[in-house]
């Protein structure tokens, strides 16, 4: 059971569970797109997108070992990092890494049909600008707002274009749109994340968006993006409801809201609760997205399906007021993580112009 409890722990940190399920999510509103909403074409879309987050998880890893212990020292994240708790070494996690890689190469040239090039080539150019956004001499993920945009890349696009070309077998013009608005959704929260690692970043040079500008630029920007985004959702998704229109619209407004209140610092508690419900924001906006793509292909009726999709943003939409007003669960040594996120000495915040 010792063995086994081990090989469990060791398996959850390389998955990165929440990653995938985002992940597979954006293949899903690939795949119901293209008409597709079949258990086969779910689990041949997970079979290239899996290894690709095990390998990205693992180079993030490797690349980021020593800021992670600043950043991530005492959290529920970095016992999951198996270099941090000293449960691998580098050695060993750069051959899982080859191997991860190489099993998402193989699983796309194995797809076969019409689909083999083109995924082959998306999940190619996925591990490029990944590595490119983890490793020297590139290594996007030092160059602020550059960072933001180029993890989107592979994130969003990789894994909704090949649920689309597993679907459908081609990409059609009308596509982008939609994936236009699904990347900068991500934008707007994948700029936030760095709120946490000012200190371990600004220490050994990674000059994120927020090390640059500070605080309240930071959610400017979030909040633009979410606008935008939000927007071109409406405008791009295939014959959207009414109710799946305001949904976006909903969702998008408490979002801002939610903006605003983290542009004051009031502490590292305040900004983890407000951070996760955005991200649970963003959750239900996904999964409307979703629901919308699925009901047609499915031969669910619109009463239903808009039942089912009002029903799912209020208990997501619940479930953030509550990460608002209690915070996520208590995590055990919370105290010391929230200490190092509090010290953010020497950061300049943009609205106020002086270092803080």
């Amino acid at each position: 059971m010792t063995r086994l409890g081990g090989a469990l722990r060791v398996a959850r940190a390389l998955l990165r569970l929440p990653v995938v399920v985002l992940l597979l999510t954006y293949a899903a509103c690939g795949l119901a797109a293209a008409g597709d909403v079949s258990y086969v074409g779910m689990l041949r879309a997970a079979a290239v997108v899996v290894p690709f987050v095990v390998c990205s998880a693992l180079v993030n890893d490797l690349a980021d070992e020593r800021v992670d212990r600043v950043n991530l020292a005492g959290t529920v994240e970095g016992s999951n990092r198996l270099l941090l708790q000293g449960r691998s070494h580098r050695r060993a996690m750069l051959v899982l890494a080859v191997v991860a890689g190489s099993g998402e190469l193989v699983a796309a040239y194995g797809l076969g049909g019409e689909a083999r090039r083109a995924v082959l080539a998306i999940a190619t150019a996925a591990l490029v600008v990944m590595l490119g956004y983890c490793l020297r001499p590139v290594r996007l993920a030092d160059r602020g707002v550059v960072a933001s945009l180029a993890l989107p890349a592979c994130y969003v696009a990789t894994p909704y274009l090949v649920g689309l070309l597993i679907g459908r077998g081609v990409v059609r013009a009308s596509d982008l749109g939609l994936l236009a608005a699904l990347y900068i959704g991500f934008v707007a929260r994948i700029v936030l994340k760095d709120l946490r690692d000012v200190r371990g970043d600004a220490m050994f040079g990674k000059r994120t968006f927020i090390v640059r500008h500070g605080r309240a630029a930071t959610c400017r920007f979030s909040a633009v993006a979410w606008v935008v985004g939000a927007s071109l959702l409406i405008l791009t998704t295939p014959h959207p409801t009414l109710v799946h229109r305001l949904q976006v619209a909903a969702t998008a407004a408490v979002a801002v809201a939610l903006l605003r209140r983290l542009a004051v610092d009031e502490g590292p508690k305040r900004d983890e609760r407000i951070v996760s419900a955005i991200a649970i924001v963003g959750r239900a906006l996904l999964l409307g997205l979703l629901i919308t793509l699925s009901a047609g292909p499915a031969g669910i009726s619109a009463p239903v399906a808009a039942g089912f999709l009002l029903t799912t943003t209020g208990l997501l939409l619940w479930q953030a007021r509550i990460m608002v007003t209690y915070g996520p669960a208590p995590r055990p040594g919370g105290g010391r993580a929230l200490a190092l996120m509090a010290n953010t000495g020497g950061i300049r915040d943009s609205s106020a112009g002086t270092r803080r």
